[in-house]
């Protein structure tokens, strides 16, 4: 972290990454750090891979730049939530031109891929990691990056529900709720807003439950024809996951969402398995299946590995 102060001090314009299909945790971090970076008066942007869903717009009128592959002029590159170069995709030519590479996360399969790592998987999120950061490095915090660290931290904790909250994941967000944010609209845009379309295809995907395994597996699956049905992006249904995950009896739940040729794999533990050593046997964080082999016909043939886990 000492390291990570340095570069940050004496860096003058920032390209700031979350990994790809950028989630609460990596956008709220992201704006953090923009925002700390910009009061410290240095050039701060956020590059995503592409744009993020609707549930996280209400964040910020400008959440970041869509990389489209130009030149970006920085001399230091932050990747944050990012697990390693695959979760930074397409914007890799930013952070390989970059002077210097910071590299923020909290996942226990983060590589270390930056000139300064600095990663901590006790910690619930990015943003909890960022909090600590920010003090150390002497950023004055206010509402708005307050309720950026927030989120993330909701967001990555299923609103402080998961396994991954700690004594400490508490006293950050009572002192991040100290700055007079609305962590209750926080928490409400987040899990408990949801357009009566998603709602809809949500009722449909319910009935089709996958179970194995006397029902320690279950999976839900969502392609493309179902999302036209109701006029929604297959990027915009939120938690599939936690649909299988909410039934009694649940040990691992699956979601797969076929979008754009790719299908699209999130695993859940309720706590006994390990589901992050799964991924591991595909080369990264979530699973990235031939449309035929996840959707019906084919061998069981795996083509890659993106996402999250």
């Amino acid at each position: 972290m000492d390291r990570i102060i340095e570069i940050i001090k004496n860096s003058k314009k920032c390209a700031i990454i979350p990994h790809v299909k950028a989630d609460g945790d990596a956008i709220g971090s992201c704006l953090a750090m923009r925002t700390a970076l910009r009061n410290m008066g240095k050039n701060a942007v956020i590059y995503a891979e592409e744009p993020v869903e609707k549930r996280l717009e209400f964040l910020s009128d400008d959440i970041a730049v869509v990389y489209d592959g130009e030149d970006v002029d920085c001399d230091t590159c932050i990747a944050l939530d990012c697990g390693d170069m695959g979760r930074v995709s397409t914007r890799e030519p930013i952070f390989k031109s970059a002077g210097h590479t910071v590299n923020i996360d909290h996942h226990r399969t983060n590589n270390g891929f930056a000139e300064a790592n600095y990663v901590e998987p006790t910690a619930s999120s990015t943003g909890e990691i960022l909090f600590e950061l920010f003090k150390k490095l002497g950023v004055e915090l206010n509402a708005e990056i307050a309720g950026y660290l927030y989120a993330a931290i909701c967001f990555d904790t299923g609103c402080f529900a998961y396994s991954n909250v700690s004594p400490k994941t508490f006293m950050t967000a009572a002192e991040l709720i100290g700055y007079d944010i609305n962590h209750a609209e926080i928490a409400r845009r987040l899990f408990e807003c949801e357009d009566i379309n998603s709602e809809m295809l949500k009722a449909e995907l319910i009935s089709r439950i996958s179970s194995y395994y006397d029902g320690k597996l279950r999976m839900v699956r969502v392609g493309e024809a179902e999302c036209e049905k109701y006029g929604i992006r297959p990027e915009d249904v939120q938690d599939l996951v936690n649909i299988p995950r909410r039934i009694r009896g649940t040990e691992i739940a699956a979601s797969l969402k076929q979008s754009g040729g790719e299908i699209r794999v999130s695993l859940r533990s309720n706590g006994g398995a390990d589901v992050a050593e799964v991924a591991l046997r595909f080369g990264g964080g979530g699973l990235l299946f031939h449309r035929r082999n996840a959707f019906g016909g084919g061998g069981a043939y795996c083509e890659g590995m993106r996402g999250s886990v």
